[in-house]
Order: structure tokens, then sequence, then C-alpha cells
């Protein structure tokens, strides 16, 4: 470990987790936001890409705990397990200041016990694990091993308080990254005709995902394209999986650099349930949420989440404000016929664009990170 050398002492170090990519494009931002604060912090756990680059020592690949759904992770309890060990063993090695475990509430809120067991050691919880939407009686785990709970929609503060648990809401992250551009420049970066209508395929950042959604996103997509022609037909494509596994048709432009800038181009995007409809929301994108899971695992779903929506765009609204096309729904002819309806009808997605208006202003909250991250110091101290 490096020492600081004007004090002679090791300079702080904090141990992070983060589980999937969304995660780690939080997990970068409020890294850097930290450092601003103090630039001897040390940083070591999990992440990915991001997190590495903003000075993470990370000890697995963040896409080994990239699985969803509940007969997935039954199958990766062995791998979960070890993991598990590794980390109560770097934490007792490294001694950090304080651990921060962002969303991925399977695997970190069992980690949390763990930790609670065997070391005196503060942890924050950043970006708050859907309690409110399934397995509320998670909360008594916050409750019992948490010391500080941040989150980033703002029912969610209210939420946690009228269970007995203080949560502050510090804004969503997403703004943090993201600067506003018209669709003319954005068509210039990618490469495509502001004067054309623009689809977007964001068919999720697991591999386990795109291989349930693509091939279906791609067909209805080809059925669009034959009725509409002009129509421009883009896919974000997240950058750490090997798209040349499918052969995808010369007309669709495949964008792993700027996944988000085609996002946010589009006139209208085929999102895959999760993360996505947030960022969707925040650019002003109308969407079709759809999303394709095992069969028993949908079934379970359907049993333990208490809540009527699928994407977050939905429960935000609290009503259906962007269609869902989940499962059995999720169908090439469904997903083809709900697009061209909307296509060939500009008040349809006008009023879809004044709704997630609506939305955007309930998530606004510049500064997050730097306000999640101060927060962190301020426990510690």
């Amino acid at each position: 470990m490096a020492t600081n050398s004007i004090y002679n002492t090791p300079p702080p170090t904090y141990f992070i987790v983060a589980g999937e990519q969304s995660a780690d494009n939080h997990g970068a931002l409020l890294m850097k936001a930290m450092l601003a604060q103090n630039p001897e912090i040390e940083f070591k756990g999990i992440g990915g890409k991001k997190m590495t680059n903003a000075g993470l020592n990370s000890i697995e690949d963040i896409d080994k705990l990239a699985v969803m759904g509940f007969v997935e992770v039954i199958r990766h309890l062995v791998f979960f397990r070890k993991l598990t060990e590794r980390v109560l063993s770097e934490i007792e090695k490294e001694s950090p200041n304080q651990i921060i475990l962002i969303d991925y509430p399977g695997f970190n809120l069992r980690l949390a016990k763990k930790i609670k067991s065997k070391f005196d050691i503060p942890i924050t919880y950043y970006v708050s694990p859907q309690l409110w939407a399934w397995k509320e009686k998670r909360i008594n785990i916050i409750k019992k091993h948490i010391d500080q709970m941040l989150v980033i929609f703002p029912f969610e503060e209210q939420w946690y308080e009228d269970r007995g648990v203080e949560a502050a809401f510090v804004g969503h992250p997403i703004f943090d990254e993201w600067t506003p551009s018209t669709k003319e420049e954005l068509c210039g970066l990618l490469n495509l005709n502001h004067e054309k209508k623009i689809l977007v395929l964001y068919p999720g950042s697991r591999l386990q995902e795109v291989k349930k959604h693509l091939p279906i996103l791609v067909q209805a997509a080809k059925k669009l394209k034959d009725e509409i022609p002009s129509l421009q037909v883009i896919l974000g494509a997240a950058p750490q999986i090997d798209w040349t596994q499918w052969n995808l048709p010369d007309w669709i432009q495949v964008e792993s650099k700027y996944p988000q800038k085609a996002l946010e181009c589009g006139d209208l995007a085929f999102v895959a349930s999760g993360t996505s409809t947030v960022e969707a929301t925040v650019f002003g994108t109308p969407m079709i949420v759809t999303y394709k899971m095992a069969t028993l695992s949908w079934w379970l779903s359907k049993i333990l989440v208490n809540v009527p929506f699928a994407g977050m765009v939905n429960i935000l609204a609290e009503k259906e404000i962007m269609p869902e096309l989940l499962q059995e729904n999720a169908t090439v002819e469904k997903l083809y016929s709900t697009a061209l309806s909307m296509l060939e009808n500009p008040e349809i997605l006008q009023k879809m664009k004044e709704d997630l208006n609506l939305i955007q202003n309930k998530l606004k909250g510049e500064g997050a990170s730097k306000r999640a991250a101060i927060k962190i110091l301020e426990l510690v101290k």
C-alpha cells in the first residue's frame, strides 16, 4: 500500500463493489468525485472498465457477475460463494476505511452481512436495491448492516423513511455525465441523416439479455424497414460484448463507441427493461419496453414482484406512458405493429416526449456523484 508522504500514513482506502455495467458507470463517476475531494484516496474492489480507468484495482472481471434471473443465479452459486470469500480476504488484508456497495443486491446484501460479522467497517449502499418492487424483507438487512443509504430516485427517500430507515436522495448520476445535444449534432457524430426517422435497438448490456432480445428486435426492425425504406436503424452496442457472433444485416449500424448517443438520437427505441429505460427517459427518446427471460424465472417474478410495470420509466410515471411488451408478448409481430403505429403518427411520439419531460423533472439533480462522494467521506470522519 502506498504511503502519504506528508503525514507518513497510509492513504485512505475504499473497497467498492459494482456488479454490472450501469453500476460501473455510476461507480466511476463516484470515484472521480471522491478523488476531486481527496486525490490521495485508493480504491480496491470489483468494477468494470470505467471504474478501472478511474483508478480501481479490480479483483474480478465484472462481466462474470452479469447473471440475471432466478435459475441463472442458481447455476452460478459456487462462483459467487468463492467470490465472496475472495472479497472478505481482500478486506481483511486491506483494512479499508469504508465499504461502498453499488446496487446488485443479490450479491451485495449477502456480502454486507458477511462483512459486518467479521469487521467493524462502515458500509455505504449507493443506488438502492429495488426493495419497493420485491423482497421488501431485505430491508432488515439494511437496518442491521448498512450504515448509510444513498438513493437516486426521489420516491425512495420517503419509502425508506416510512420504514424507519434514514436514506438520502442525491439525484441521478446520469445527469453528471450527460450533456444535451441537438439531433443534428448527434446525427453528425454517428453519420446519420437527421431528416430521416431513426430506430434504435437497445437489447441490453449482458450477453444473456442480448441472446434473448437481439434476434426478435432485428426481425421486427426488418419488417419496419420493409414498410418504411428510409428508416435508419442503429444498434446501441454494449462495448464489452463481441457483436461479430451475430450475422447482422448491413442496414443496421452497430455503434459500440457511443451507444448512449445512439439511444439519444432515436425517434423511437426498442429498449430492454432496466437502467436503459431511465437513460431513454433522460434523453427524451420514446421507447417500447421489452424483455424476455427463462420461463421459470418469469413465472417466479410474476409471483414475487409487486410493482405493476417492468420499465422504471412507467414506475416513475405511475402509469404506462411507454408500451411494455414482455415475455410472451415480446414477439416480432407485436413489436413491429406497435412501432409502426408510433412512427406513422407524429402526435403519439410528441405526447410521449412530453410525458418523458415530466419524468425528467422528477429525476434531475445535477451533481449527484459529488453529493454522494461528500456523504461517503463525511461518514468516515
